[in-house]
Protein backbone atom coordinates (compact mmCIF):
# COMPACT_ATOMS: atom_id res chain seq x y z
CA UNK A 1 0.00 0.00 0.00
CA UNK A 2 1.40 3.62 -0.93
CA UNK A 3 1.66 5.97 1.62
CA UNK A 4 -0.63 9.04 1.24
CA UNK A 5 0.99 12.39 1.35
CA UNK A 6 -1.00 13.98 4.01
CA UNK A 7 0.63 13.43 7.27
CA UNK A 8 -1.09 14.78 10.62
CA UNK A 9 0.97 15.47 13.63
CA UNK A 10 1.69 13.17 16.45
CA UNK A 11 0.51 14.50 20.08
CA UNK A 12 2.27 11.70 22.32
CA UNK A 13 4.53 8.76 21.67
CA UNK A 14 1.13 6.66 21.45
CA UNK A 15 0.28 7.80 17.92
CA UNK A 16 3.53 5.85 16.83
CA UNK A 17 1.58 2.72 17.77
CA UNK A 18 -1.15 2.47 14.87
CA UNK A 19 1.55 3.21 12.51
CA UNK A 20 3.79 0.08 12.69
CA UNK A 21 3.28 -3.19 10.45
CA UNK A 22 2.59 -5.44 13.17
CA UNK A 23 1.68 -3.17 16.60
CA UNK A 24 0.84 -5.86 19.15
CA UNK A 25 3.88 -7.54 18.34
CA UNK A 26 6.11 -4.58 18.12
CA UNK A 27 4.81 -2.02 20.57
CA UNK A 28 6.67 -3.47 23.73
CA UNK A 29 8.35 -1.40 26.51
CA UNK A 30 12.12 -1.94 26.05
CA UNK A 31 12.11 -2.61 22.53
CA UNK A 32 12.98 -0.25 19.79
CA UNK A 33 9.38 1.04 18.28
CA UNK A 34 8.66 2.34 21.75
CA UNK A 35 11.69 3.32 22.39
CA UNK A 36 11.86 5.43 19.34
CA UNK A 37 8.90 6.90 19.69
CA UNK A 38 10.24 8.42 23.35
CA UNK A 39 13.44 9.17 22.09
CA UNK A 40 12.03 11.61 19.03
CA UNK A 41 8.84 12.77 21.05
CA UNK A 42 10.59 13.74 23.60
CA UNK A 43 13.17 15.78 22.04
CA UNK A 44 13.06 19.18 20.98
CA UNK A 45 14.13 18.77 17.77
CA UNK A 46 16.52 16.31 16.73
CA UNK A 47 17.60 13.46 19.35
CA UNK A 48 20.89 15.29 21.08
CA UNK A 49 22.78 12.44 20.42
CA UNK A 50 21.72 12.55 16.57
CA UNK A 51 22.50 16.24 16.78
CA UNK A 52 25.80 15.55 17.88
CA UNK A 53 26.86 13.46 15.25
CA UNK A 54 26.33 16.76 12.93
CA UNK A 55 27.27 19.41 14.93
CA UNK A 56 30.89 17.32 15.78
CA UNK A 57 31.71 17.19 11.99
CA UNK A 58 34.04 19.42 10.58
CA UNK A 59 31.87 19.59 7.64
CA UNK A 60 30.69 23.02 7.41
CA UNK A 61 28.07 22.26 5.24
CA UNK A 62 25.75 20.99 8.13
CA UNK A 63 26.36 23.99 10.22
CA UNK A 64 23.14 25.21 11.84
CA UNK A 65 21.42 21.98 11.00
CA UNK A 66 17.86 22.22 12.07
CA UNK A 67 14.76 19.89 11.87
CA UNK A 68 11.87 20.37 9.64
CA UNK A 69 9.99 17.71 9.83
CA UNK A 70 10.05 13.91 11.29
CA UNK A 71 7.72 11.94 9.95
CA UNK A 72 7.27 8.12 12.13
CA UNK A 73 6.78 4.94 10.23
CA UNK A 74 7.81 6.68 6.70
CA UNK A 75 7.07 4.36 3.84
CA UNK A 76 9.56 4.54 0.49
CA UNK A 77 8.25 2.91 -2.42
CA UNK A 78 10.56 0.53 -3.89
CA UNK A 79 10.41 -0.95 -7.55
CA UNK A 80 9.78 -4.77 -7.53
CA UNK A 81 7.45 -6.66 -5.09
CA UNK A 82 4.49 -5.41 -3.14
CA UNK A 83 6.07 -4.05 0.66
CA UNK A 84 8.05 -0.61 0.80
CA UNK A 85 10.78 0.26 2.86
CA UNK A 86 9.34 1.25 6.00
CA UNK A 87 11.74 3.66 8.12
CA UNK A 88 10.88 3.95 11.70
CA UNK A 89 11.46 7.93 11.30
CA UNK A 90 11.92 10.37 8.07
CA UNK A 91 13.78 13.72 8.79
CA UNK A 92 14.25 16.39 6.49
CA UNK A 93 16.37 19.08 7.84
CA UNK A 94 18.32 22.30 6.57
CA UNK A 95 21.81 23.87 7.30
CA UNK A 96 22.60 27.48 6.58
CA UNK A 97 23.51 25.98 2.54
CA UNK A 98 21.52 22.74 2.27
CA UNK A 99 18.54 19.83 2.64
CA UNK A 100 19.43 16.78 4.36
CA UNK A 101 17.37 13.58 4.05
CA UNK A 102 17.36 11.13 7.10
CA UNK A 103 16.21 7.33 7.40
CA UNK A 104 16.41 6.20 10.79
CA UNK A 105 16.60 3.04 12.20
CA UNK A 106 16.15 1.74 15.74
CA UNK A 107 17.27 -0.91 17.45
CA UNK A 108 17.08 -2.73 20.83
CA UNK A 109 17.41 -5.88 20.91
CA UNK A 110 15.93 -7.14 17.64
CA UNK A 111 18.48 -7.91 14.46
CA UNK A 112 18.25 -6.77 10.96
CA UNK A 113 16.38 -9.79 9.67
CA UNK A 114 17.15 -11.77 6.62
CA UNK A 115 20.41 -11.97 4.76
CA UNK A 116 20.54 -11.27 1.40
CA UNK A 117 20.94 -14.76 0.32
CA UNK A 118 17.81 -15.38 2.74
CA UNK A 119 15.76 -12.64 0.97
CA UNK A 120 16.81 -13.98 -2.25
CA UNK A 121 15.12 -17.07 -1.60
CA UNK A 122 11.90 -15.83 -0.26
CA UNK A 123 11.33 -13.86 -3.17
CA UNK A 124 10.17 -14.22 -6.64
CA UNK A 125 12.96 -13.82 -9.59
CA UNK A 126 11.71 -10.94 -11.38
CA UNK A 127 11.13 -9.16 -8.24
CA UNK A 128 14.53 -9.97 -6.65
CA UNK A 129 16.07 -8.69 -9.91
CA UNK A 130 14.12 -5.92 -10.26
CA UNK A 131 13.95 -4.84 -6.64
CA UNK A 132 18.07 -5.67 -6.01
CA UNK A 133 18.85 -3.42 -9.22
CA UNK A 134 16.38 -0.12 -7.95
CA UNK A 135 18.52 -0.31 -4.23
CA UNK A 136 21.90 -0.87 -6.13
CA UNK A 137 21.53 2.34 -8.23
CA UNK A 138 20.60 4.53 -5.37
CA UNK A 139 23.30 3.29 -2.89
CA UNK A 140 26.47 3.56 -5.17
CA UNK A 141 27.79 0.14 -4.79
CA UNK A 142 29.10 -0.77 -8.44
CA UNK A 143 29.34 -4.83 -6.98
CA UNK A 144 26.03 -6.55 -5.36
CA UNK A 145 26.25 -7.73 -2.16
CA UNK A 146 27.59 -10.43 0.02
CA UNK A 147 25.18 -13.27 0.85
CA UNK A 148 25.55 -12.19 4.55
CA UNK A 149 24.96 -8.67 4.27
CA UNK A 150 21.68 -7.65 5.87
CA UNK A 151 18.69 -6.53 3.11
CA UNK A 152 17.48 -4.11 5.51
CA UNK A 153 20.62 -2.07 5.76
CA UNK A 154 20.44 -1.82 1.71
CA UNK A 155 16.77 -0.68 1.32
CA UNK A 156 16.80 1.78 4.26
CA UNK A 157 20.63 3.09 3.23
CA UNK A 158 18.77 3.21 -0.56
CA UNK A 159 15.74 4.79 0.74
CA UNK A 160 17.60 7.91 2.07
CA UNK A 161 18.94 8.37 -1.32
CA UNK A 162 15.62 7.70 -3.08
CA UNK A 163 13.95 10.22 -0.85
CA UNK A 164 16.84 12.94 -0.97
CA UNK A 165 16.32 12.82 -4.37
CA UNK A 166 12.38 13.67 -4.37
CA UNK A 167 13.23 16.57 -1.78
CA UNK A 168 15.73 17.77 -3.90
CA UNK A 169 18.45 17.28 -0.77
CA UNK A 170 22.26 17.41 -1.40
CA UNK A 171 22.98 14.99 1.21
CA UNK A 172 21.36 11.37 2.17
CA UNK A 173 21.89 10.27 5.87
CA UNK A 174 21.08 6.57 6.95
CA UNK A 175 21.20 6.00 10.55
CA UNK A 176 21.24 3.66 13.07
CA UNK A 177 19.58 4.74 16.47
CA UNK A 178 20.52 1.86 18.57
CA UNK A 179 19.05 1.72 22.28
CA UNK A 180 21.31 -1.21 23.78
CA UNK A 181 25.63 -0.48 24.03
CA UNK A 182 26.11 -4.56 23.72
CA UNK A 183 27.21 -4.87 20.50
CA UNK A 184 26.39 -8.97 21.03
CA UNK A 185 22.58 -7.86 21.79
CA UNK A 186 22.49 -4.94 18.94
CA UNK A 187 23.84 -6.23 15.77
CA UNK A 188 26.84 -4.04 15.64
CA UNK A 189 28.38 -6.52 13.34
CA UNK A 190 26.35 -6.66 10.78
CA UNK A 191 26.12 -2.77 10.50
CA UNK A 192 29.82 -3.20 10.22
CA UNK A 193 29.72 -5.27 7.29
CA UNK A 194 27.70 -3.00 5.34
CA UNK A 195 29.41 -0.13 6.04
CA UNK A 196 32.65 -2.34 5.31
CA UNK A 197 31.38 -2.42 1.07
CA UNK A 198 32.57 1.04 1.25
CA UNK A 199 35.65 0.88 2.75
CA UNK A 200 35.23 2.59 5.12
CA UNK A 201 35.37 1.47 9.09
CA UNK A 202 32.56 2.57 11.43
CA UNK A 203 33.26 4.24 14.07
CA UNK A 204 30.21 4.74 16.68
CA UNK A 205 28.52 8.12 17.33
CA UNK A 206 30.56 9.44 14.07
CA UNK A 207 29.13 10.46 10.41
CA UNK A 208 31.21 8.20 8.16
CA UNK A 209 31.05 9.01 4.13
CA UNK A 210 29.75 6.62 2.01
CA UNK A 211 29.34 7.67 -1.63
CA UNK A 212 28.77 10.08 -3.93
CA UNK A 213 25.40 9.08 -6.18
CA UNK A 214 24.85 11.68 -8.85
CA UNK A 215 25.63 13.82 -6.77
CA UNK A 216 23.89 13.42 -3.30
CA UNK A 217 26.30 12.85 -0.39
CA UNK A 218 25.63 9.35 1.52
CA UNK A 219 26.48 9.45 4.61
CA UNK A 220 25.83 6.99 7.25
CA UNK A 221 25.82 6.54 11.60
CA UNK A 222 25.50 4.36 14.48
CA UNK A 223 24.27 6.36 17.32
CA UNK A 224 23.45 5.06 20.97
CA UNK A 225 20.73 6.90 22.63
CA UNK A 226 20.20 5.38 26.24
CA UNK A 227 16.90 4.50 27.16
CA UNK A 228 14.42 7.37 28.14
CA UNK A 229 17.34 9.74 27.06
CA UNK A 230 16.28 12.96 25.10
Amino acid sequence: MSQKRVLIPTESESDWKSLLAEPEKQWRPGYSAMLTAQSWENAAGLPPEIESVFTLTEASYFNNLELLVATPEYKTELKGGRRPSQSDVFALLRSDIILVAVTVEGKAREDFGPSMKQWENKVAAKGYVERLGHIMENIGLEKSAPDHIRYQLMHRTASAVIEAKRFHCQIAVMIVQSFVESDDENHFGDYADFIGLYGATPVKDQLIFLADIDGILLFSAWVYSAPGQA
